[in-house]
């Protein structure tokens, strides 16, 4: 039966220690239970409260693919804290058939087992929700009393005995940003003229526009702290006085209703899947405005654009995407080409994934297992220290080889029980022959599933498509045109 493990940690305060220490007590649990664990999934200073977590959800949607039967946690509250989640997450996966398992936690499959469980993930919720009502409670305190809260500290102060208070050096910046840009200078011109008066960022670096990006709304600069919705006015001492800082919310709202020179993001559907041709940089997307006013979008080699090393010509955006998405359609999802895409996919599989792979990862963990033995045996005779730690550090080093190994093995063994036959790929490819070749969400999912990369020249476009190894393909690789690729020449 196969298993794979989530793990998750809430803060920052806690360790990848906290992750080791779970994943060791649900890997024992996994093997005196013979399950085989076929893959990890693990988030890292991520709330149980709620369900924004980015593993988590991945193994939710992996659990639809049928090709695992259970999920390992340390404990029940490590899957979620938020009963209602719990109770959601769970009935999905128990219709694709995966139940979850507690390793800390013995819980009969039966009524009264469920009724533990359930009372066990309200605690947990209660758990979490009581430690943050605590947690807020202090932090709003202290607001009111006029001490640090923790966090980020605002340019221009320090913390002196647990309270803010100005620092005498950077001040004077702050002072001089708000004073002047509500004089009518802009901000650029103000950065330049604290750089030429010496100040830095907290770090010593050189002040920027984003080192003050949020600075000229910020309240706490006349004093005003706000904290769940409570002012406080014994947090932060004044640096700005009231009728400066008004003049420059003025100046911002008069900005802001000013003519837009900035439109809707552009979303480039190539970025990380378009090269250049010439040297095999990444192409990047770039706009420019022409004497008309209007405004072009482009893909640009990233080494002529920043450094000028390349001769690569800009390729205008529209054009290019629609190149690779008009190609997919006529040479992937077109019917007479699906069967020789499908032959091509299942032929790759059974050269990938064969029985003299699994052989072979048998033959490196018997190997491994003949090291590990060895290493005890050398461990029992060494006469220091040093040795002993050597040889120690040696075992440690073959015990994660063999999980490895196990791992890939395992994973080996499912890929073959769920071997693809051409009928498989070919129902997989009419799903996407459905769709407007002009929507957006049908051009990303096209490029997204299919495309590999292409590489782009002044005279062609070489497109590679995906088989099973989803890396884009190399520039070398390109040069030589591997076989293993299906690719299209404009």
């Amino acid at each position: 039966m196969n298993a794979v493990i989530y793990a998750r940690y809430s803060s920052a305060a806690q360790t990848e220690q906290s992750i080791e220490g779970q994943l060791r007590v649900c890997r024992e649990y996994a093997e005196r239970n013979n399950y085989t664990v076929i893959h990890e999934y693990i988030d890292r200073a991520m709330t149980g409260t709620n369900d924004c977590r980015p593993n988590f959800l991945q193994m939710i949607e992996d659990a639809q693919k049928k090709q695992f039967d259970f999920i390992i946690c340390y404990k029940l509250d490590r899957f979620s804290r938020n009963h209602y989640d719990s109770v959601f997450y769970k009935h999905k996966l128990q219709q694709s058939g995966v139940k979850v398992l507690s390793a800390m936690e013995a819980i009969s499959d039966t009524q009264e087992g469920k009724l533990i469980e359930g009372i066990l993930e309200i605690m947990a919720e209660m758990y979490s929700t009581d430690l943050s009502q605590k947690v807020k409670r202090g932090l709003k305190e202290s607001a009111i009393k006029g001490t640090f809260t923790g966090g980020h500290i605002l340019y221009g102060y320090k913390v002196v005995d647990k309270r803010v208070v100005i620092d005498e050096e950077k001040a004077p910046a702050i002072k001089y940003f708000f004073e002047e840009y509500a004089a009518g200078k802009t901000k650029k011109k103000i950065v330049a003229e604290l750089n030429a008066k010496g100040y830095t960022t907290h770090n010593g670096k050189r002040i920027t526009i984003n080192s003050f990006q949020s600075t000229l709304k910020n309240r706490k600069y006349i004093g005003e702290n706000i904290f769940n919705g409570i002012v406080s006015e014994n947090s932060y001492p004044a640096i700005i006085d009231k009728e400066t800082f008004d003049r420059v919310q003025e100046r911002l709202k008069e900005r802001a209703f000013a003519p837009a020179r900035a439109k809707a993001k552009v979303e480039y559907l190539l970025s990380g899947k378009a090269f250049c041709g010439h040297c095999g940089t990444q192409l990047v997307g770039i706009s420019g405005t022409s004497k008309t006013g209007d405004k072009h979008h482009y893909y640009a080699c990233a080494k002529r654009y920043k450094t000028h090393d390349c001769n690569k010509n800009n390729i205008k955006k529209d054009e290019l995407e629609n190149f690779v998405i008009d190609r997919t359609l006529e040479h992937v999802l077109n019917p007479d080409c699906a069967e020789h895409i499908a032959d091509m996919v299942v032929l790759e599989y059974q050269n990938s994934i064969n029985g003299a792979k699994i052989k072979e990862y048998e033959r490196r963990l018997i190997e491994i297992d003949k090291e590990l033995d060895n290493c005890a045996a050398l461990m029992l005779k060494a006469t220091s220290a040093e040795l002993i730690e050597r040889f120690n550090n040696k075992a440690k080093d073959l015990e994660l080889q063999k999980a490895d190994a196990q791992s890939e093995l395992s994973k080996l063994r499912l890929a073959i029980s769920l071997k693809h036959t051409k009928q498989d790929i070919l129902q997989w490819l009419n799903i996407y022959t459905d769709g407007e070749p002009q929507s957006i969400d049908f051009r990303r999912r096209l490029i997204h599933l299919f495309v590999n990369a292409v590489y782009v020249f002044d005279d062609k476009n070489v497109l590679f498509y995906n088989l099973i190894d989803e890396t884009p393909i190399a520039f070398n690789e390109m040069l030589t045109a591997i076989s293993r690729f299906y690719c299209i020449y404009q």
